[in-house]
């Protein structure tokens, strides 16, 4: 096997450990033998520096330090959600849904954990990592693209699992495991450092440094669960759009469930709130969408916000 072989050999590998342990939640090697691949790529790419790519997983820190953040205007805006309070607004939602499709269609929601992170936008063009961008104020983000590449659950190449779009936007909620978060903390602890407040803050901050380096030694991770501009493929729902994002290498949350009535959105509310101090991050609710891309384009927009879609807020958590 000659160099440039083995070079592609031990990138598919690691990006494939990256898939098994961020999508699939399903490692296959320890973190010690991960790093033991990453160190041979390096070694090997470090003495044939004409065979380095951006998609190797060895560039994914390096970058200088920048002097300040970009702006990027959205193509699509990445509108907030009108809140639901209880169950009645719920209720009040899908009454509206409905009065406005017709009682007569086979309507479908997608519910899916409202993250507590920090939302942002991934460009792919041609199945390579292009770009990324913070939400901002909807319109215009900061451009962290050197920042997201340091994630590890951020596929620098698309996986060819299933026809690959030439142009793909999807927006996703950066954050921090609990786990992650104590563990990070003890860490900065024994070092004498400041310890962080909790996990949104520190993902946030961790987003907007200039210096990568920091951004990479925060244990940041991602769930994926809209598009913005698809290009090459065409999408009709949301649980279409849900199926692809793991079979391209992107995470996507693994409770999310489809409701075809109002019984089922109401349990599924329910279960979450029962659920959410199990879960290994934080959540502040949760997000119902119209399955139907068909339906939500005639549904339509508010000024801030989509007709299509709303988030059921969770109580404030005690203490």
């Amino acid at each position: 096997m000659n160099i440039q072989d083995r070079i592609n050999k031990l990138k598919n590998e690691i990006e494939q450990h990256n898939v098994n342990y961020y999508v699939n939640d399903n490692p296959q090697i320890s973190d010690f033998d991960y790093d033991c691949l990453l160190t041979k790529l390096e070694q090997l790419e470090k003495n044939n520096p004409d065979l380095v790519t951006s998609d190797s997983p060895t560039q994914r820190v390096g970058a200088p330090p920048i002097d300040k953040f970009k702006s990027i205007t959205h193509r699509i805006p990445l509108l907030s959600l009108a809140n639901a309070m209880n169950e009645d607004e719920l209720i009040q939602f899908n009454n509206q849904i409905c009065k406005t499709l017709g009682n007569d269609i086979n309507l479908e929601y997608i519910c899916e954990p409202k993250i507590d992170g920090v939302a942002v936008e991934l460009v792919y063009e041609n199945g390579y990592f292009s770009y990324g961008s913070t939400r901002g104020n909807g319109l215009v983000g900061e451009d962290i693209t050197h920042n997201l590449k340091t994630i590890k659950s951020i596929p620098l190449k698309l996986i060819s699992n299933y026809k690959i779009p030439t142009l793909l936007e999807v927006r996703g909620e950066v954050f921090i495991n609990h786990k992650d978060f104590i563990d990070m903390n003890k860490l900065r602890e024994q070092n004498g450092e400041q310890v962080f407040a909790n996990p949104r803050n520190c993902a946030a901050g961790s987003l907007r440094q200039l210096d990568s380096s920091i951004t990479y030694s925060r244990p940041l991770r991602i769930f994926c669960y809209a598009p913005g501009v698809v290009e090459g493929i065409t999408l009709k729902s949301q649980e279409q759009f849900l199926n692809c994002l793991p079979k391209w290498g992107l995470p996507v949350s693994p409770i999310i469930e489809k409701c075809t009535t109002i019984e089922q959105l109401l349990s599924y509310y329910k279960k979450i709130e029962h659920e959410r101090n199990n879960l290994k991050y934080d959540i502040d609710g949760i997000v119902i969408k119209v399955n139907s891309y068909q339906y939500q384009e005639k549904l339509g927009e508010r000024s801030k916000s989509p007709r299509w879609a709303i988030a059921g807020k969770l109580k404030p958590k005690q203490g």
